[in-house]
């Protein structure tokens, strides 16, 4: 119909209806505004409703793809939107998938699952039943499901990891992830306190494939003895994570996920209309603007004793000329305009950092630190950017001095970064941008509520809590760049002796589902762990 109908199309800014790569996804799409697509899609929604029995709808692809049609330019003109501004065309577009979603679901009623997929989580919060977390994490990275799953979870009280079984990509036929790899993807999910599924494509022509269902059968048969300790569990979380109300979660959330898991710290992702309360310290990471509404919930954070750490153009107004609030005691002085800065402790030495000038790679702001503030590490400018000149390129810039300016300041219970170290280290994973990280959470966080020796940075740990139990997660397996592929074959080992305090006291421990005794001891207001070997993944229960 869309070949048929071109009218029914999404016109693209340039005036085209096809664009991109022709053999693959999303190069021509369908305007929800154009009556005559919508009256044949939600026809065929009616037909489904009507004649069969089902559970719900998962409607895909439900992305917003800007549309320069003529319906849609007719009727922002007739709302009194500028067809001229590419914001506002956007957010016309969006308005039309959120009708049509509406009807959607007046159609289908309150009984009936629903998921836009495509659709932004809190957009939609009050459509979706549930969120189905979307990855195949051998393409995308395995750095996106943590970030998406620590937002989601907040957001809606069902929320399934749906990875597939494919090597490569959706529709691929022939491709099938290892067992190892399958499993990694359930495990991810428990530890993260959402639900499991595995996505396949069935055969146009034929059934499904005895071969994949034989091995996810017997991934969820296994997955299905852990059910006592994960049905109903919730994810326990010391820090909260901020992000703006669109929870578009960029590079700057995939940075974070990846190095605080490093560094075993567990956190959600929130927007300022949620619950900011439980959390002992709030992030706000990168690009997170302090609005009238957030600044209310950051100063009772701060009334209480609690703390905060942003960086680079985090805590800054919305217009980005100044700190939003009076407890960021510290000098703005701009963006930063330099590409090639570095910074050098110096209030403390610390692990993996000591004397160096270390390069920033993603910038954000300039500061000082003032008479009630003060300097943990100081901005060093370099002799130049990398440029052209117009007869040179300038592509070497080593540092050249301190310009008296603060790279990392702390006032009270505030620190500040000036750059945006978490996009930096997802893009560069530089050793020491961890460091100022952990050295900024471990003053702000004295407590947290897992602490561990002898487990690597490749291992994740977290909790999850119910009733009567907390259950400690702690996964070993990881995966290894091949290629173009980020692969996992066979499972790591954790050899038994590694610790992990507990914030709490606890009576018993046992490996889940095997009821195995586990060796703990009390330890002021921590039970510490005494873990035993680890091939892959050990849930273990400790009873409250």
């Amino acid at each position: 119909h869309a070949r048929l109908h071109r009218d029914w199309c999404v016109q693209n800014k340039e005036g085209q209806i096809i664009y991109g790569d022709k053999t693959a996804n999303f190069f021509r799409n369908m305007c929800y505004k154009h009556s005559g697509y919508r009256k044949y899609i939600l026809g065929m929604i009616q037909e489904v409703i009507d004649n069969y029995d089902i559970d719900g709808l998962f409607l895909d692809c439900m992305g917003v793809f800007p549309c320069y049609g003529n319906e849609c330019q007719e009727d922002m003109v007739k709302q009194g939107m500028d067809p001229f501004s590419d914001d506002q065309v956007r957010l016309h577009t969006e308005e039309v998938l959120m009708e049509f979603s509406r009807d959607v679901k007046k159609m289908l009623g309150e009984d009936r699952y629903l998921k836009l997929n495509g659709m932004p989580y809190n957009k939609v919060k009050d459509l979706n039943t549930h969120i189905e977390i979307e990855c195949l994490p051998g393409r995308w990275g395995y750095d996106y499901f943590g970030a998406q799953a620590a937002y989601a979870r907040n957001i809606q009280k069902k929320v399934l990891y749906m990875t597939g079984r494919f090597q490569n990509s959706w529709g691929d036929f022939g491709g099938l992830k290892s067992k190892a790899s399958l499993e990694n993807d359930m495990w991810d999910a428990l530890s993260n306190g959402v639900d499991v599924s595995i996505g396949d494509h069935m055969h146009p022509a034929e059934n499904l494939d005895p071969s994949v269902y034989e091995m996810v059968g017997k991934i969820f048969s296994d997955i299905k003895e852990y059910e006592p300790w994960t049905d109903g569990a919730k994810y326990v979380a010391d820090i909260g994570v901020l992000t703006d109300p669109k929870g578009f979660l960029d590079d700057t959330y995939k940075g974070l996920n990846r190095m605080l898991g490093e560094l075993k710290y567990s956190y959600d992702i929130l927007s300022e209309d949620m619950d900011l309360s439980k959390y002992k310290v709030l992030i706000l990471p990168d690009n997170m603007k302090v609005t009238p509404v957030l600044k209310k919930k950051l100063e009772k954070h701060l009334s209480e004793n609690k703390g905060i750490l942003s960086t680079g153009e985090g805590g800054l107004n919305p217009e980005k000329t100044g700190f939003a609030m009076e407890q960021w005691k510290f000098k703005y002085e701009g963006l930063d305009q330099s590409n090639s800065s570095y910074f050098r402790m110096r209030k403390d030495n610390c692990d993996d950092i000591g004397n160096m000038r270390w390069a920033m790679y993603s910038h954000g702001i300039l500061m000082s630190s003032t008479e009630e503030s003060e300097t943990i590490a100081e901005y060093i400018k370099p002799y130049f950017n990398r440029h052209w000149d117009g007869f040179h390129g300038y592509y070497y810039t080593p540092p050249e001095k301190a310009t008296g300016q603060a790279a990392i300041s702390r006032s009270g219970n505030v620190h500040h970064i000036c750059f945006k170290v978490f996009d930096a280290y997802y893009n560069t994973a530089m050793i020491s941008h961890k460091g100022i990280v952990k050295y900024c959470l471990e003053r702000l966080l004295k407590e947290p509520v897992l602490k561990c020796k002898s487990i690597p940075s490749t291992a994740r740990l977290t909790l999850t809590e119910k009733e009567k139990t907390v259950q400690l997660h702690v996964k070993a397996t990881f995966p290894e760049v091949r290629g173009k592929m980020n692969i996992i074959e066979e499972h790591q080992v954790i050899p038994s002796g590694a610790e992990v305090s507990v914030k709490g006291n606890y009576k018993n421990a046992y490996l889940v589902p095997g009821k195995e005794q586990v060796s703990i001891v009390q330890n002021d207001d921590y039970t510490v762990v005494n873990l035993p070997e680890v091939v892959g993944y050990a849930m273990i229960a400790l009873e409250k």
